[in-house]
């Protein structure tokens, strides 16, 4: 049990509201996952690059979607997996 590391792009619904950004869904390998709920958020600075991390499930499976503020990115980081 644990995160399995994916670090791959992904499309990303979101909704920018009163400077929050929320991820509604994502597009991974073909398939568009809903999420649910965002259970967990953070941010990193990398130099002078601000990631923004997301904890999501889509109600199932928790993922970890990473928004680039510099390059407007987002990445599929991890999955947890039984």
């Amino acid at each position: 049990m644990g995160y399995e590391h994916v670090d791959e792009p992904v499309q990303v619904g979101v909704v920018f509201r009163n400077n929050v950004v929320s991820p509604k869904w994502f597009v991974w390998n073909d398939r568009k996952y809903p999420v649910k709920e965002v259970t967990y958020t953070w941010h990193v600075h990398r130099g002078e690059v601000l990631l923004l991390y997301f904890s999501v499930t889509d109600g199932t499976n928790l993922y970890e979607l990473s928004f680039n503020r510099k390059s407007l990115e987002w990445y599929l980081s991890k999955v947890y997996v039984d």
